[in-house]
């Protein structure tokens, strides 16, 4: 199971703002592979979080099946940075990719989640 994250925002030529909108869009796709795991949200008695529920909802677990991958275009930026620190727990492996057929001037980088 893979979900693909190709989104990129109109650019408007403005650095922060265009970066800004490209981590809501991650952070959107992020949402929609894994739900409220991404997010802060209330632990049980134990501290464990109570993401494999059977009674939970659907968008509370998200839609990326166990053992999964997850791949976000971002344009790198400071925000970015947060979005490492947020997969690495929810992944095997979080790591960093910006293609080689990348153009020199562009500001596109790919997380690539597994597992």
């Amino acid at each position: 199971s893979v979900i693909l994250s190709d989104m990129c925002p109109s650019v408007s030529g403005i650095t922060t703002k265009d970066a800004a909108l490209s981590a809501e869009l991650g952070m959107r796709a992020l949402d929609l592979a894994v739900g409220c795991a991404a997010s802060p949200h209330p632990v049980g008695d134990q501290g464990e979080r109570h993401l494999n529920d059977s009674n939970s909802d659907p968008d509370e677990n998200g839609v990326l099946k166990p053992g999964g991958h997850l791949v976000i275009k971002l344009l790198e930026s400071e925000d970015v940075k947060e979005f490492s620190q947020i997969c690495k727990p929810l992944f095997r492996k979080a790591s960093w990719l910006r293609p080689k057929a990348t153009r020199s001037s562009s500001r596109e980088i790919y997380l690539i989640c597994q597992d």
